[in-house]
């Protein structure tokens, strides 16, 4: 096995499932619009998780309701938050002892194209944010996957670092960034053919430390 010297770690599909609660603040908002039959299932919010807010709402909704509801930004993201601040989401199974386990061995970070907000409920649930050394957010530096990974490496001067995730925008980042693959296999995306991928989170954890 390579001797990485950073894992970086991708939020949504890789460490937790929040859908369900995105789903439910999004049809609440929705019905707050006066927009009740543009109805948000949890796998809809899943098929475009990894990706800005912004670009998650116009990859669902319409561009006619977009256009004609400028403000249903606005109250999508406020619905959301009051509804993942009240329900949480669901971690993997093993992300918990796991990243407490991984950190006792590797330097870890987490990008994310999440608000900012979103990433702190996530912290205060779980209580991990101790064992990562750096991270960043779309919604905190407004920048993209890429970028967000290449400032990590610079920032901590990684040579040998891995991205995990499990969409192809994370596969994507990853060799955008220059850095390793890890595809996180029991995510929300579905890749064929990655060199490197965990059918589930204990898996990665094993896989990383045994060596």
């Amino acid at each position: 096995m390579k001797d990485y010297d950073g894992i970086v770690f991708d939020l949504d599909g890789t460490l937790w499932d929040a859908a369900v609660a995105t789903a439910m603040g999004w049809n609440a908002a929705l019905a707050a619009c006066g927009l009740p039959e543009h109805r948000v299932s949890a796998e809809d919010v899943r098929g475009v998780s990894g990706k800005p807010f912004r670009s998650c709402v116009e990859a669902i909704l319409p561009g006619s309701v977009i256009e004609s509801h400028p403000d249903v930004f606005v109250a999508l993201n406020a619905y959301e938050r009051s509804w993942v601040e009240a329900q949480g989401g669901r971690p993997y199974d093993g992300v918990v002892v796991g990243i407490e386990r991984l950190s006792q061995h590797y330097p870890l970070f987490l990008v994310s194209n999440c608000q900012k907000w979103y990433l702190e409920v996530f912290w205060s649930l779980f209580g991990l944010q101790a064992c990562f050394e750096d991270w960043d957010c779309h919604g905190a530096s407004a920048l993209g996957k890429p970028a967000m990974l290449a400032d990590i490496i610079e920032r901590h001067r990684l040579e040998a670092a891995i991205f995990v995730g499990d969409t192809q925008d994370d596969a994507q980042a990853a060799a955008a960034a220059g850095t390793d693959f890890g595809y996180a296999a029991y995510g929300f995306g579905h890749l064929g053919g990655s060199p490197l991928e965990f059918a589930s989170f204990e898996a990665l954890v094993e896989w990383f430390t045994s060596v």
